[in-house]
C-alpha cells in the first residue's frame, strides 16, 4: 500500500513532467526552426585541421619585454667562451656563504628538459619547449631581473622520452643558433631574434633505408651547436658526417663524407690543436674522428679510429696534451686515452688505453674539467666503490685516482653539472644542493653547501656571468648572486 508522502512526490513529478511536454510543444510550434547537419565552420567553432607533419622552423615570434639593463658577464656556448667549462671573468665572487646562502635574483618555469643557458650582452638565451603548444622555443631573457624579452618558436610534434630540450645555443655579436630536440637549426640575430636561416638536419642528411630518414640518437638532439669565425659547424651523421655552414647566408660551405656511416651521439664539438693542426674533434656513435677547422683543407677528414666504440656517449672529448686526447662513453663504459699521430702528411689514431668505469676515469653525462695537471669528474653510479663521488685524476693517469671526496661525500646520482671559476667549484647535485669548493692543485676543500630548490633531475650545465651562476632543474631556470654582498 502506498503511503500518503510517496502518493504526493508521485503526483507533483507527473505534473511537472506534463508541464514540461506543453512547454516544448509550444516552443516548436511558436519558434519554428531548421535541424541541420553540424558542419566545421558553420556553427561559429574554428575549423579542426589535423597539424601537418612539415614543420616550418621558426615560423612565429614573439615581443614580451623590453631591456632594462645590460649586466657584465659572458658564457656564449657550451662550456664557455674557452670550451674548458672555467669562467675567465674577473669579476671578484664570494669566498664564502652564510646560512642563507647565496640570492636567488630571479627564477622562471621552463618545460621538462635539460638544455642550459647562453649568456651574452647583458642577454640570457635558452632552448625550451612548450608542452601545451607543442613548440620548440629560443627564448631570451634579461641577465639582471630575468624579464622574459622573446622567443622564437615552431611546432614540432615529440613524445616525452625523459625530458625534451638538451642543448646549449651558441652565440656571438651578429649570431644566435640552436639545435632543436628533433635536430632543427635555426640562426637569429641575438638582439632582435629576427630570423635569418634554418636547417632541418634530419631531412637534409637522412639516412637511406632508415625509418623516416632519422638520424637524432634516442632521447633526442645532445649535440651543442657551434659558432667557429662565423661558420656554424655540425655533425649530423647520416649524408654527411661533418658539415659548416655561413652564419650570413645559411649556405653549407662544406661538407665531411660519412664513408664509415658514423652516427650523431649526444657528444659536442670540441676544436682542439693537436699535431699543430687545429682540428673538431668528435666522438660519434661508431667511432671518434678529426676534421680539418683550418686552411684549404677545412672540412676534410684527418683521422679516425673505430676502436673506441661505446653504445652511448654523452660527455665530449678532452685534449690531454702530448697529442693525446680523452673520450668518455655511458653506462659503464668508462673512458678511453687515444693519440694522434702525424704521418707524412697524414693524421692516424691509437687508443692506447681503454678502461671500464669501475677501473679509471668515467662519466655518463657531464664532460670532465681540466686545471692544470689535474682531471676533475663526477663519477657515475656504475663506478664502484667511487660511484657519485667527485674524483680527480692526473691528465698522464686516467687509471689511478689522486683524490676522491670520499664514501661520506657522494652527489646524487653523479649526473650533475659543475663549473670552475678561478680557483673555486660550484657542484650542482640532482636534487638542486649547490656545492661550494675551494680548490687546491689535486684536491678540494667544502667551503659551504646550500639547498637551491627542491629540485628534480638538475642536470643542464650551468653558466657563470659576472657576478651570476645560472642553473636550471628539470622544470626550473635560476640565476644566483655569487658575487661580494655589498
Amino acid at each position: 500500500m502506498i503511503s500518503e508522502k510517496k502518493r504526493y512526490t508521485i503526483i507533483i513529478a507527473l505534473i511537472v513532467t506534463v508541464l514540461t511536454v506543453v512547454f516544448l510543444l509550444w516552443l516548436l510550434k511558436s519558434q519554428p526552426f531548421e535541424v541541420t547537419e553540424r558542419v566545421p565552420g558553420m556553427d561559429n567553432r574554428p575549423k579542426m585541421e589535423a597539424r601537418s607533419d612539415t614543420v616550418i622552423i621558426g615560423e612565429f615570434f614573439d615581443t614580451l619585454g623590453q631591456m632594462d639593463e645590460i649586466v657584465a658577464g659572458d658564457w656564449p656556448r657550451f662550456r664557455g667562451a674557452d670550451f674548458d667549462n672555467i669562467s675567465k671573468d674577473s669579476t671578484p665572487l664570494a669566498e664564502k656563504w652564510d646560512t642563507s646562502g647565496p640570492e636567488i635574483i630571479w627564477r622562471t618555469t621552463l618545460g621538462e628538459g635539460y638544455s642550459g643557458p647562453a649568456v651574452h650582452n647583458g642577454r640570457v638565451y635558452l632552448l625550451d619547449y612548450n608542452e601545451r603548444k607543442k613548440a620548440d622555443m629560443l627564448r631570451c631573457f634579461s641577465l639582471k631581473s630575468g624579464k622574459e624579452l622573446w622567443r622564437r618558436w615552431y611546432y614540432v610534434e615529440m613524445k616525452r622520452n625523459h625530458g625534451y630540450s638538451r642543448t646549449i645555443p651558441a652565440v656571438t655579436d651578429k649570431y644566435l643558433i640552436s639545435l632543436g630536440p628533433r635536430s632543427h637549426v635555426m640562426c637569429l640575430d641575438p638582439l632582435n631574434g629576427n630570423l635569418l636561416w634554418t636547417i632541418d638536419l634530419e631531412k637534409e642528411y637522412e639516412i637511406p633505408g632508415k625509418e623516416k630518414g632519422r638520424i637524432t640518437p634516442d632521447f633526442y638532439s645532445g649535440q651543442c651547436p657551434l659558432i667557429d669565425n662565423d661558420v656554424a659547424v655540425f655533425a649530423p651523421g647520416g649524408k654527411a658526417l661533418m658539415i659548416g655552414v655561413d652564419c650570413s647566408t645559411g649556405k653549407v660551405i662544406w661538407k665531411t663524407p660519412n664513408t664509415d656511416t658514423l652516427r650523431m651521439s649526444h657528444n659536442s664539438i670540441m676544436p682542439m690543436v693537436i699535431q699543430g693542426k687545429r682540428m673538431y674533434v668528435y666522438n660519434a656513435v661508431g667511432g671518434v674522428c678529426g676534421v680539418s677547422a683550418e686552411g684549404d683543407d677545412t672540412g676534410k677528414l684527418l683521422w679516425k679510429t673505430t676502436d673506441w666504440d661505446p653504445a652511448t656517449t654523452a660527455a665530449s672529448a678532452l685534449y690531454l696534451g702530448n697529442n693525446e686526447i680523452a673520450v668518455f662513453g655511458s653506462y659503464g663504459a668508462g673512458g678511453a686515452r687515444i693519440r694522434i699521430n702525424a704521418e707524412g702528411s697524414g693524421y692516424s689514431a691509437v687508443v692506447l688505453e681503454q678502461h671500464k668505469a669501475t677501473n679509471g676515469i668515467s662519466s655518463d653525462q657531464q664532460t670532465p674539467i681540466i686545471t692544470g695537471d689535474y682531471i676533475w669528474c663526477l663519477m657515475p653510479e656504475n663506478a664502484g666503490p667511487l660511484k657519485k663521488q667527485l674524483v680527480c685524476f692526473s691528465k698522464s693517469d686516467l687509471l689511478k685516482p689522486l683524490w676522491s671526496s670520499g664514501k661520506e661525500n657522494r652527489y646524487g646520482r653523479g649526473l650533475g653539472p659543475y663549473i670552475v671559476s678561478g680557483d673555486k667549484m660550484y657542484l650542482l647535485d640532482d636534487d638542486g644542493t649547490l656545492y661550494f669548493f675551494k680548490i687546491e692543485k689535486s684536491t678540494v676543500t667544502l667551503l659551504a653547501s646550500h639547498k637551491i630548490i627542491k629540485g628534480i633531475e638538475a642536470w643542464g650545465p650551468m653558466a657563470i656571468a659576472g657576478n651570476y651562476l645560472i642553473m636550471r632543474d628539470a622544470r626550473n631556470l635560476l640565476c644566483l648572486n655569487i658575487g661580494i654582498k655589498q
